[in-house]
């Protein structure tokens, strides 16, 4: 008997507290400074307006 596939969660973000600033959108801790991945919103704001406005 198979037993169903528990869905993977994504591994929340780390990084260092003196990157940490709020959301422009949201005002959720996110990673503004510096670095890869480095944006004025967080990771679900982002993708909403990717979807909203392409790209």
């Amino acid at each position: 008997m198979a037993t169903p596939e528990t869905p993977t969660r994504p591994k929340p973000a780390t990084w260092a507290p003196s990157q940490t600033g709020p959301c422009a959108l949201c005002h959720a801790p996110t990673c503004k400074y510096g670095g890869p991945g480095a944006s004025p919103t967080c990771p679900s704001c982002k993708a909403a307006r990717q979807a909203q406005y392409g790209g």
